[in-house]
């Protein structure tokens, strides 16, 4: 389990506790394979705001009987307990990746513990699922690459030329996002619950790049008041990008519409004669 780094008072043990009752509890029901904790508990901090989270593996033909009294959102004694059913061997037979194995559920996956294990049979599922395959991170580093370079080096420049701080500022963070995204997959960490936990990676120093979290923190977190701010933040985060390997394929805007313009030089007749005025 990582050390992460959260502020408060951790209710972590007592969590713990209460999450062990219930999984021996559970685990006396025929047809159970295995249980993890996940949320707080997987990732080693619980407090006032936390779930208790487990995550109940069935075999599939017990499925929809099991799923009727566990699978159940309640509160008790003041915590919130989430415990979905799930069947073992659908999970088993998923590939990854897939929507089933997506990267954020791989990443609360990997961040989990087991608490009950038949024959360590939920030890070897996620032994084979919790995988980062090369052509898949290729993929995702491509995407969150060419998101960062339309959003500061283009959209962000078209938005200053109307004057619009607001969207400049809107764009700004919107690159900042698919940057840190792109640092995850560079260092085959999966994405996590982005609505949550963006910085998790950064902040908690589980990539290189954290020592750049203040500032892409500011970056996001700022507010801008002139034009002139958004563009010299823009200026530090695409000279961030030369820092930590981040290439862009054009040198500006014009550069971009350079290529446009010789895509048209180069294309049909037909298309020239059906597209021009």
């Amino acid at each position: 389990m990582r050390n992460v780094r959260y502020q408060g008072k951790s209710r972590y043990e007592e969590f713990l506790e209460r999450a062990r009752t219930i999984s021996e509890k559970i685990s006396t029901i025929g047809g159970v394979v295995g249980i993890l904790a996940t949320g707080g508990l997987g990732r080693g901090f619980c407090d006032d705001y936390s779930d208790l989270d487990l995550i109940v593996y069935v075999e599939e033909e017990k499925l929809h009987v099991i799923s009727e009294y566990i699978a159940v959102g309640v509160r008790y004694q003041r915590i919130e307990i989430d415990t979905p059913v799930e069947s073992f061997d659908e999970a088993l037979a998923q590939p990854v990746p897939s929507d089933y194995w997506s990267q954020v559920i791989r990443w609360d996956r990997q961040n989990s513990q087991i608490l009950y294990d038949t024959n360590d049979r939920l030890r070897g599922l996620l032994q084979s699922k919790l995988i980062f395959p090369k052509e898949e991170r290729q993929q995702i580093m491509e995407k969150h690459r060419n998101e960062v370079e339309e959003k500061l080096r283009f959209e962000l420049e078209m938005w200053g030329a109307r004057g619009d701080r607001h969207n400049m500022s809107h764009t700004l963070r919107q690159g900042v996002e698919h940057l840190i995204l792109w640092i995850y997959a560079k260092n085959r960490e999966f994405q996590p619950y982005i609505s949550k936990w963006l910085f998790y990676h950064l902040e908690n120093g589980f990539v290189p790049e954290s020592e750049h979290f203040d500032q892409l923190r500011d970056a996001y977190t700022r507010a801008m008041e002139t034009r002139d701010q958004v563009r010299a933040v823009q200026n530090e985060l695409v000279e961030l990008c030369g820092k930590i390997g981040l290439e862009f394929k054009y040198r500006d805007l014009e550069d971009l519409l350079s290529q446009f313009d010789r895509k048209w030089r180069e294309s049909s007749e037909k298309t020239q004669q059906y597209l021009s005025w």
